[in-house]
C-alpha cells in the first residue's frame, strides 16, 4: 500500500470523515430543534485538541499526526472549519497549546473501500515503533467489529515489551456493549463541547 511510507508522528489520530459527518448531523438534528438554535460550525482545530485531552495529552511540544480516512462520498467535512479535505486540510499543520498538529487526507480510491483503507491504516499505525499515543475514531456501525479484532490481535502482543507497548483509546458515541481491547473515550463530549452545546443546555433538555 502506498501510505505504508508515510513518516508518523509520536501520536496519531486515525479519524473516519464519513463517521465524523454521521455524528454531527446527528447531533444537529436532536439538538436544534431541542435548543431552539443552530449549532456552531466546528472548528476541527479545537475538536482534535479536545480529543488529544480527553485521550490524557498533557500540554507540551507535542507532535500529533491526524489521518483524516475518506472516499467519493466523504471529501468534505459537513458543518466544519476547514472542510475540504483535499485542498483545505492535506499537509495542513497548526500549532496549540499541546504541540503541532499535522493533517493528512487518505483517499480509499479503486477496488478498496474506505473501511478496508481504515483497518489498513491501523495496521500500520500499531506495526510502526515511532508511534507511542493511537487515536482510534472509526465509523463503528460499519467495520467496528474488525476494528476491534486488529486491536485485539496487537495488544496481547505487547504484553511484556513496554518499549512496544502504545498507549490506545478508541473513541465511541455509546458504551461498547462487551469489553473492548483498549480504553474508550466518549466521543459525543468533545463534539457537543465544539458545537457550543453547553452542560445546562443538556440539563434543561
Amino acid at each position: 500500500m502506498e501510505n505504508a511510507q508515510i513518516k508518523l508522528a509520536g501520536t496519531v489520530m486515525v479519524i473516519d470523515a464519513a463517521y465524523l459527518n454521521f455524528v454531527i448531523n446527528d447531533l444537529k438534528k436532536y439538538f436544534e430543534p431541542l435548543l431552539g438554535r443552530s449549532l456552531q460550525t466546528v472548528d476541527l482545530a479545537l475538536f482534535t485538541m479536545y480529543l488529544a485531552m480527553d485521550a490524557g495529552m498533557k500540554e507540551g511540544d507535542n507532535d500529533v499526526q491526524v489521518l483524516l480516512v475518506y472516499d467519493e462520498h466523504s471529501g468534505k467535512l459537513e458543518h466544519c472549519l476547514p472542510s475540504d479535505l483535499k485542498s483545505e486540510l492535506d499537509g495542513v499543520a497548526f500549532k496549540g497549546s499541546l504541540g503541532e498538529f499535522c493533517f493528512m487526507a487518505v483517499p480509499s480510491e479503486g477496488f478498496v473501500s474506505r473501511g478496508e483503507l481504515y483497518i489498513d491504516l491501523l495496521r500500520i499505525v500499531l506495526n510502526s515503533a515511532e508511534v507511542k499515543k493511537l487515536l482510534v475514531v472509526p465509523f463503528n456501525e460499519e467495520y467496528g467489529e474488525e476494528v476491534e479484532e486488529v486491536l485485539k490481535e496487537f495488544v496481547p502482543e505487547n504484553d511484556g515489551r513496554e518499549e512496544d507497548a502504545k498507549d490506545i483509546v478508541c473513541f465511541r458515541m455509546d458504551e461498547p456493549p462487551v469489553p473492548v481491547a483498549c480504553r474508550w473515550e466518549m466521543l459525543g463530549y468533545p463534539l457537543m463541547s465544539v458545537l457550543g452545546i453547553r452542560s445546562e443546555d443538556l440539563q434543561n433538555g
